[in-house]
């Protein structure tokens, strides 16, 4: 997996509204193959550590599973977006 490559499709997944701002209520890690990152839209191997990650209710999508690497990606852009929106606000 490539970590510039998995940056950029979060940040999409993020502004298309695919991927939720930080709305995370559970997430439990595993070494489960099978599937693909909700991240990257890469296969999640058995070699790979992933997270599957429930939300907060009434957010879609309800679930997602991610690779360790690319939550930890989602979780920066989240917060990166939040710190961002907190600039605008102040400089208004």
């Amino acid at each position: 997996m490539d970590h510039a490559a998995a940056t950029l499709a979060i940040r999409w997944r993020l502004r298309q509204r695919l991927l939720p701002h930080g709305e995370l209520w559970r997430r439990l890690g595993e070494y489960t193959g099978g599937g693909s990152c909700g991240g990257c839209g890469e296969r999640i191997t058995s070699a790979q550590a992933s997270y599957d990650v429930d939300f907060t209710p009434g957010v879609t999508p309800q679930s997602i599973r991610f690779h360790r690497a690319c939550f930890e990606i989602w979780q920066c852009e989240c917060q990166s977006a939040l710190s961002s929106d907190q600039r605008v606000q102040v400089s208004v």
